[in-house]
């Protein structure tokens, strides 16, 4: 991220967020991404749902984690999560509700999805 599109300090419920953990970074990667995919002066409402939009992907990624490792997760869970960030993100102006994804060209994804694609 650019020096001219840092983060404010995260704060939820008042608390400083200690960000040295990998979950807190992860999330705190989320929000940048965000942020700088809404221009880097998100309003008020856009903040509320980019931390929720952050939230639910941490949530999606523990998930997708447990399954890779081969445990059980709550389907159902993971499913309205899923869905719910969808529709967080299409609030937000950043996914479009459907697009063409036949294609085998994965270099414009998020640094992470590509690793995964990757891994092979």
């Amino acid at each position: 991220m650019s020096d001219d599109l840092k983060l404010p300090e995260l704060l939820i419920d008042g608390q400083k967020i200690d960000g040295r953990t990998a979950i807190a970074r992860r999330y705190r990667d989320q929000l940048a991404g965000l942020n700088v995919q809404l221009g880097g002066s998100p309003s008020i409402a856009e903040s509320m749902l980019m931390r929720r939009a952050a939230t639910l992907t941490t949530l999606c990624e523990r998930d997708e984690l447990k399954i890779l490792n081969g445990e059980q997760i709550d389907e159902h869970n993971y499913r309205q999560n899923a869905g719910v960030l969808k529709g967080i993100l299409i609030n937000l102006g950043t996914v479009k509700k459907s697009r063409d994804i036949r294609g085998d060209d994965y270099r414009t994804y998020d640094p992470h999805t590509q690793a995964v694609l990757d891994a092979d």
